[in-house]
């Protein structure tokens, strides 16, 4: 009888920390509410960004993508967009595949490069003239990391130009 007890009360305890760490952790992208047409836009390009992410589309992934851009890959290595478009494929296979020699040897290394099925919360968005800093709340079971994303706007397009973690 107390071991049931103590199960049920684990489950209970489990629920709730998963409960309150979710409300805690602002709104998800679909669920922002932009503040003005410019928001809209960059939101839009981040659910794009986050929908490639989780279904390893390559295409759409560097589609979001500016040229001359600088992005964090694995084990925080900072990469070009062609870099990106020759190494994703074998990394998200990997991912899929369950892979150790894909994952990083401790957690200090892990970064949401590691976690595609991930989501993006609370995104704050700074905006200078025609370039915007976004920082957002990447989630998987309760585990959170800050992601940093820089864009630009070119041809009444927005870019990202830089993606960086935050070191776990």
């Amino acid at each position: 009888m107390l071991l049931m007890i103590r199960k049920e009360t684990i489950i209970y305890m489990t629920l709730i920390i998963l409960c309150l760490n979710l409300s805690c952790s602002g709104p998800s992208l679909t669920e922002y509410q932009p503040k003005n047409e410019e928001e809209k836009e960059i939101i839009s390009l981040l659910i794009q960004y986050q929908d490639a992410k989780i279904n390893c589309s390559l295409n759409q992934f560097l589609s979001c993508l500016h040229e001359k851009g600088e992005y964090h890959f694995g084990r925080g290595f900072m990469v070009s967009k062609n870099e990106l478009e020759e190494s994703l494929p074998s990394f998200w296979a990997g991912l899929k595949s369950g892979s150790r020699v894909v994952y990083p040897m401790n957690r200090e290394m892990i970064t949401g490069n590691y976690i595609i099925t991930g989501r993006f919360y609370n995104p704050q968005i700074e905006f200078k003239q025609d370039a915007a800093e976004v920082i957002m709340t990447f989630m998987k079971w309760g585990w959170r990391l800050r992601h940093y994303i820089s864009m630009i706007k070119e041809n009444d397009q927005w870019l990202i130009t830089r993606l960086d973690w935050e070191e776990n």
